[in-house]
This record gives C-alpha cells, structure tokens and sequence, in this order.
C-alpha cells in the first residue's frame, strides 16, 4: 500500500509547487520510508524524492540532497552481512540525487567533507579513545565511500563544479589512513586504499597511496610463525579491525598480502603510461626488495617478486618509449597523449599482472563467501553480525606493533 501511495504521488509532483507545507511533509514521509522501508518501499520513494528534486523549485533539492545524505548517514553506522545491500542502495541514491546540479550540490558537499575533516582533526589532536572511535567506525568509512563514488561519479570532468573536492577527499581518507598504523586495522586501511585507488582512477588525479602499503608489509605479525587453526579468517569487508590472534592466522596473513600486492599493482597500473612512472616506481620496487629478503614465507616472497618484475619491466617500457619522443615536459598536451593507444590496449606488463590480481582476489571472495553461507546455514543462532562500534573499541595496546 505505501508503495502504491508513492508511485502516485510520483505523478502528482508538479501540483506540489504551490503547496510548501505540504512539500515539507511528503519530503519527511519519503525519507523515512527510505531509510526504514521495504525494498520496493524504498525504490518507489527514492523515485518520488528524485522527482520532486527535479519539478519543484528551490529550496527542493537542497533539501531533499540534505536529508537523503542524512538518511544514509543513520543507516551506515553498523554492517553486516544483511545491511551491506542495503547502504549500497543509500549511497547509489546519493550519488544520483547529488548529480542532479552540481552547482548546487558543492556546499552541501563541501560541509559534509569538512565535517569528515574536522572529526579527523580532532582525533589527531585529542589523541583520544573516543576521538578515534569517532574515526574508526562504520559510519565515517561508509560515508567516505559515499563521497568518493559521489565524486568518482560526477568530478571526472575538469569543468565540473565537484572537482575541487577531490584534493580534500583524497586528504581526509589518507589522514585517516594513516590514523593508527597499526597492524589490527589493516582491513580498515586495506578498504580506504581500495577508496583512494577507485577516485584517483576516475578522476585521472595522482593519489600517493603506496606508502601506506609498504607499511602494511613491515607489521611485525607477518614475520611472526602463524598459529595453527581451523578457523577461517574474517571477512575483511564486514570488519575494520582484528582481533591480535587473528593476526597470527595463516588465512589472515595472506588475505593482507594479497591484498596489498592486488591495490599496489592497481595504483602502478593507473599510472604505468605516465612519462614519470619509472620515478613513481622506484621507491615501491626498492621497498618490495626489502621486503622479500626479510619475509620467510614462500608465498609472500612470490608475491612480491611478480610485482617487482612487472614494475622493472614497465619502467625499462616507459624509458624506451620516452627516449623516443621529441618533447619537453612542459609540453602538457603532447604528455597528456603519451602512450594513449597502449593505455588503451593494456599493454603495460604490469597492467596484464593487475588484471590477473583482480581475477585472483575476485575468486578469493566468492570462495569465502561461499563457506560462510555454508557456516552460517549449519550454525544454530548465527546472526551474521560483524563488529559493531562497541567491538571496535580503541585499545591502548593499539600502537604496539
């Protein structure tokens, strides 16, 4: 019935113009029904709220991005394996209705941004259990994948008026990023990674992410002989952070390797076919050497060594391919078109490495997945729940590594 309510008050938008209160109470109405409805609730009053953002006059669309955002905002302080479907709908929802005018949108945009900021500034400055809980917790880390498919979404162009909200996002996920290195978060870090590497593709912009990852590969853990358990590891995408004796699980260890090598590949891979990618390369390739001498665990070093040889063999590419042009680097237009035909076609080694990476970790998860449905099926009272802000308190052994 509330369903059917909506799709006809969808046809009857343009006839609110002239009826503010009443705006004012149907906007209320839909929002609550899509924060809290059905699936097909929230659809139909996704599509009334869109509809009404587009017909009615201003101040609707303000309004109606504001308390959308808001909605999202409520619903995005716990996951688990039930609600991620439903905050990738909220956050899909804002992406569209804060496409609708980008003129309009960027203060809204800009204050929510800075709010990400100022929670991330107070952490740093109170140093705090509380002021990182603040940090640390669902609702900051989805709404920062929010703006970032916001902006990945709509700040591609260098004429869109979103774009100058890249630099601060990219800034706020990498302080965040960097918050606590400690080992325990690293599915935290592992995800704002994955973020940053999404926006720096979309919005063609340098990111520096790989100082982030080669502090993954110096945590102590690594190097310390794994436990024997028959337990699976946790699904690095419903937790942020891990239990210390999860650390010593084999499955655990390989997940954050992997994981690291797939999102460095990913980042080199975005700019193998920059002039300065032998540059770029050099200080990652340096670190991975360090890092194979070090680690004892086969797999690793095969890992890492893949990266490696990939990385040297796209830098001695890129250094032909360089030596051959006559240009100067201040000629932006000619090193905007550097290598655009094989930018297209993939031909970089260590884009070809990527894309197996991608495969392999696209595997991994469909494997895990498939296990824990089996676990939950067979396990009586299994509520599928993931940490919640209480679990993910912040602990003062947190800085140990």
């Amino acid at each position: 019935m509330t369903g059917m309510v909506l799709r006809r008050l969808n046809v009857s938008t343009p006839f609110m113009a002239t009826f503010e209160r009443l705006t004012k109470r149907v906007t209320r109405v839909a929002l609550h029904c899509f924060g809290s409805g059905e699936p097909s609730v929230r659809v139909q009053s996704i599509l009334l709220l869109r509809a009404m953002a587009v017909t009615l006059p201003p101040p609707a669309l303000e309004r109606i991005a504001k308390g959308v955002y808001r909605t999202f905002a409520s619903n995005a302080k716990f996951v688990n394996a039930d609600s991620v479907e439903h905050i990738a709908f909220m956050s899909t929802c804002v992406v569209e209705i804060f496409g609708l005018d980008h003129a309009q949108s960027y203060p809204l945009a800009f204050t929510y941004i800075r709010q990400l900021a100022s929670l991330l500034r107070g952490a740093l400055t109170a140093k705090s259990k509380e002021a990182f809980r603040n940090v640390y917790c669902w609702q900051y880390v989805n709404c920062l994948e929010c703006w970032e498919r916001v902006l990945s979404a709509h700040a591609k162009e260098e004429s869109s008026a979103l774009r100058p909200l890249v630099y601060p996002l990219a800034q706020v996920a990498l302080g965040a990023a960097r918050l606590l290195p400690s080992a325990r978060y690293a599915p935290l870090r592992l995800r704002l990674v994955t973020l940053l590497n999404r926006l720096g593709a979309s919005t063609g912009r340098f990111i520096p992410i790989a100082p982030l990852l080669m502090e993954l590969l110096t945590f102590s853990e690594l190097t310390k002989p794994p436990l024997s358990v028959k337990s699976h590891p946790p699904d690095f995408t419903l937790v942020l952070r891990l239990a210390k004796q999860d650390l010593r699980i084999p499955g655990v260890q390989d997940v954050i390797v992997e994981s690291t090598m797939e999102a460095l590949a990913e980042h080199l891979h975005q700019n193998a076919y920059s002039p300065a990618f032998p540059e770029l390369a050099h200080i990652p390739t340096r670190e991975l050497k360090k890092f194979t001498k070090t680690i004892t665990v086969t797999r690793f070093r095969k890992a890492a060594r893949a990266v490696i040889e990939a990385a040297e063999r796209t830098s001695d590419w890129v250094i032909r391919k360089r030596d051959a042009v006559d240009f100067a680097p201040k000629d932006l237009a000619k090193v905007e078109n550097f290598l655009r035909e094989e930018k297209a076609e993939n031909k970089a080694p260590i884009s070809r490495l990527t894309k197996t990476l991608h495969e392999k970790a696209a595997q991994r998860v469909a494997a895990q997945q498939a296990t824990e449905v089996t676990m939950t099926r067979n396990k009586k009272g299994s509520t599928g729940a993931s940490d919640s802000e209480d679990d993910e308190n912040v602990d003062d052994d947190d800085d140990d590594d």
